[in-house]
């Protein structure tokens, strides 16, 4: 008798602990931060104490994860993120990209037939993204889930939202308001209405953006004032000065562009009622002022510094409102980046004492290739063009100057590696060939192409050179490690803190949360469940 109920003890046990380990986290929170590299959670480690603090000391910590593609900006990093497919798999092979037939530039959001909602927004949908993403896979085996996104920027909401979320919306940097298009919605929803109504920027913006912490907290930074970082108002110092006339605009290269998104995102959590029904809901939060004060001033300034200690502070607070309504041990946190950035050229020659150094486009790189243009103009006989500065190339023209498309691509291979800053040069058909030779980031542009939308050729430039038409600020775009490392962490919903060091990528972010939904995905899918991500 004592061994019947022995065994039927630990059957209801097991039973209940299959249970457990197949609930479901009733809200799934993914916040991208756009810019965000590993190296801040360690450089600022002690000095943080909010959001940040906690995703680092209590999360699931990815260390060695990486894009695996070339195209390291923010329209292919947040549709990767949402899809779990390579540009080459979602064509989102870039923020713009010129149509190989009309030679005319294309937005990877852009969408004429979106119109503006209630007289605001518009333009914007994602109707350039082939594939479908996780929103569109929870809502095919559970209609009543809700997906929401959220961003100030229209291709991060846009792009992680997926084909048909309940709302996407994105800031509108000329009226300072959240807006849609026609894709999602007819009107715009009574609570985003009334937020917008509320004049966020003007009843929360600061006269000016001064230092959180004491000065000495910045020493590590190197100097406040230093050449590269643009010029805001007089210098490029603290504290910087917010005009009225242009606050709706400034805010974004501020931390109070990030704390408008959150509060947003708040209302639309109590608004729509995320994560407090018997189902799974997801809300996908772009950070994306991380990218702009990055852009300006360099990952290693005062400002990115200051910046992120008080998003560290602003994300504790919204995790722990989010932790309120529904539920600690029901919500499941994500943090991951589109992309990272090199670091300001003048702060790694003048500060860290390294090497980098500006590569003016305009002035030295396209003058160069109009100079190899002409000499092979002159071998071909023509004055018809033959390099687009766009990446594609005149194959006619060289064919009936007795120029087979190998001998073509030679000459230009040729004369673009004898331009100062290109490294290597990749022709379409070595992008979409299988028996290309290898070669060091042949991999990396590869899973970048889409062919129907790809440039006949793509340069990729030496390391820790920054190709650019400014003095001041820096970028990212590069196959290079300070492009291509990201953050990526998972916290909450029972999960226990760990750290793992295995190699990893941004595509299997959807794969892993698919899994933990219990929901299908499609073949086209890139990336892998992460074993890791278990409760």
């Amino acid at each position: 008798m004592k061994q019947k109920f022995a065994f039927v003890f630990f059957f209801v046990l097991f039973v209940v602990a299959v249970a457990f380990s197949r609930q479901k986290p009733k809200l799934i929170v993914l916040v991208s931060i756009d810019q965000m590299i590993p190296e801040y959670f360690e450089r600022y480690d002690k000095q943080l104490s909010g959001g940040l603090k906690r995703f680092s000391a209590e999360g699931i910590v990815f260390t060695n994860t990486t894009l695996n593609y070339a195209s390291s900006e923010t329209g292919p990093g947040h549709a990767t993120i949402s899809t779990g497919s390579y540009p080459a798999t979602s064509g989102i092979l870039a923020n713009e990209w010129y149509d190989p037939k009309t030679l005319k530039r294309v937005n990877c959001a852009e969408d004429s037939t979106a119109k503006p909602v209630d007289g605001e927004g518009g333009g914007f949908s994602p109707k350039n993204l082939v594939v479908t993403a996780l929103g569109d896979w929870l809502k095919a085996e559970s209609p009543v889930s809700k997906v929401v996104s959220v961003s100030a920027k229209d291709r991060a909401a846009i792009l992680m939202g997926g084909k048909r979320p309940n709302h996407a919306f994105w800031y509108d940097r000329k009226s300072g308001r959240m807006v849609t298009s026609s894709y999602y919605a007819k009107a715009i929803p009574e609570w985003a209405r009334k937020f917008n109504e509320a004049n966020w920027v003007e009843k929360n913006l600061p006269g000016s953006w001064w230092k959180l912490k004491p000065a000495g907290d910045y020493e590590m930074d190197g100097p406040d004032e230093l050449k590269g970082e643009m010029i805001w108002g007089m210098s490029s110092s603290f504290p910087h000065q917010f005009a009225i006339e242009r606050r709706n605009d400034q805010i974004l290269t501020s931390p109070w562009g990030d704390m408008l998104v959150l509060d947003f995102a708040r209302a639309a959590i109590d608004a729509e009622k995320l994560g407090q029904r018997a189902l799974t809901d997801i809300l996908f939060i772009g950070l994306s002022c991380t990218d702009y004060v990055g852009h300006s001033f360099g990952p290693n300034s005062h400002e990115i510094h200051d910046h992120l200690l008080r998003l560290d502070q602003a994300l504790g607070t919204f995790i722990s409102d989010v932790e309120k309504i529904a539920g600690s041990g029901n919500v499941l946190f994500v943090l991951s980046s589109d992309h990272g950035v090199m670091p300001l050229p003048e702060h790694v020659t003048n500060v860290a004492k390294g090497y980098a150094r500006r590569l003016l486009v305009d002035s030295v790189t396209v003058p160069k290739v109009t100079g190899l243009e002409r000499q092979l103009q002159k071998e071909l006989n023509t004055s018809e063009w033959l390099i687009s500065r766009n990446g594609f190339l005149n194959y006619e023209v060289a064919r009936k100057g007795k120029f087979s498309h190998r001998r073509f691509e030679e000459k230009v291979r040729e004369g673009l590696l004898s331009i100062d800053g290109i490294a290597d040069v990749f022709f379409k058909r070595e992008l979409t060939g299988k028996k290309t030779r290898p070669r060091q980031y042949l991999g990396h542009f590869q899973r970048s192409y889409y062919a129907p939308r790809g440039e006949d050729f793509q340069l990729l430039f030496c390391e820790n050179c920054l190709p650019t038409t400014r003095p001041t600020g820096t970028s990212h775009g590069s196959a290079y490690k300070y492009d291509n490392h990201i953050p990526l962490i998972f916290m909450g919903w029972g999960l226990k803190p760990a750290r793992v060091t295995r190699e990893t990528h941004s595509v299997d972010i959807a794969p892993t949360l698919a899994r933990i939904l219990d929901v299908p995905y499609p073949k086209t899918v890139d990336g892998s469940p992460l074993s890791e991500v278990r409760r």
